[in-house]
């Protein structure tokens, strides 16, 4: 689902005129990676300033022969209040600029109306983390959902011949996508990390345990990257208890590992010890290549079921310790 609109200028605006108007926006030219007639150009506008955006938006100007110039903008279903606040502003100022008319989702010459108040940036910078971690689990179901296995060694159960589980093909792809669902889990933490360190009031003992490089000082010269995320970079975020005590440098206060170490669906291995196994496989799998030959699907799935979960459990308690509403809307 997504929100659209469209304008139409009056007839003696030019492209051009469009074009100086839509960048001074801050909407950046992107490639046409479609050749659409009578497109004139394509944009979009991305706010990372205290996570402004959250999908952006897209903006294209059309100038067909004999007509006026046409502008397109679209948000999709998961924009931020601020993705919501730009659109409308472009239509406004557009229209205003250039006279014409504009057509909405909710009508002619009709805006949008944010249904809630802006969240805090802190808020908006967890939520987005959340969100691509979401993002990247779907793709590892899609990956398995789409993976063909054939022939008579690729089964799903043990062989009772360990030489031969050795040489399995589901064992092997199952392997090797552990390390990306550990990945993305340690890009959320590293990536909530940064949102909390920002805006944290207690985030000095932070900064002076983060060993920067001379490289890592230069970005921050240059403005390529920001502080918190060249922090973040010093720390590591696979392992529950190196992610639980690297929190509590921003907030002795704020413990990651609580809600790892809750009950979960009656078992009685924790979320917190059954992912420090997991991250000991997958660091086995890297450094010596040695499978893990008791990984069928069904363990992998509930392998990725348990880095979910407590990245959930995480989210949620992060946004009960700074008072922010969790988003759960992917």
């Amino acid at each position: 689902m997504s929100y659209t609109s469209t304008s139409i200028v009056s007839s003696p605006t030019t492209a051009a005129q469009v074009r100086e108007i839509v960048e001074l926006l801050g909407y950046r030219r992107v490639a046409e990676k479609l050749k659409i007639p009578n497109l004139v150009g394509s944009y979009l506008w991305y706010e990372e300033k205290d996570y402004r955006s959250w999908s952006g938006v897209e903006l294209q100007i059309y100038k067909p022969p004999s007509d006026p110039v046409q502008i397109d903008t679209r948000s999709t279903v998961s924009r931020s209040h601020w993705d919501l606040v730009h659109q409308n502003r472009t239509l406004k100022l557009l229209r205003d600029l250039f006279g014409g008319h504009f057509e909405t989702d909710a009508g002619r010459n009709r805006y949008w109306r944010p249904n809630e108040p802006p969240p805090p940036p802190i808020s908006s910078g967890c939520y987005l983390a959340r969100w691509r971690f979401h993002n990247s689990i779907g793709r590892a179901h899609i990956y398995l959902m789409n993976r063909k296995l054939e022939g008579d060694i690729a089964r799903d159960q043990p062989s009772g011949f360990e030489f031969m589980d050795q040489f399995n093909p589901r064992l092997l792809s199952n392997n090797l996508l552990v390390p990306y669902v550990i990945a993305a889990r340690e890009e959320f933490f590293r990536a909530t990390f940064t949102a909390c360190l920002r805006y944290s009031k207690q985030r000095e003992s932070a900064l002076k345990r983060a060993r920067l490089s001379h490289s890592d000082l230069e970005k921050l010269v240059i403005g390529s990257v920001q502080i918190e995320r060249s922090v973040a970079e010093a720390f590591s975020f696979q392992r529950p208890s190196a992610i639980a005590e690297t929190f509590r440098l921003i907030d002795p206060k704020l413990d990651i590992a609580g809600p790892m170490r809750k009950p979960y669906r009656g078992r009685k291995v924790n979320l917190y010890d059954s992912i420090e196994k997991l991250v000991d496989g997958r660091n086995t799998l890297v450094h010596t290549g040695e499978l893990d030959i008791r990984l069928f699907d069904r363990q992998l799935k509930t392998a990725i079921a348990d880095l979910t979960e407590a990245a959930n459990r995480a989210y949620n308690h992060i946004a009960k310790h700074y008072g922010f509403t969790p988003n759960h809307s992917y």
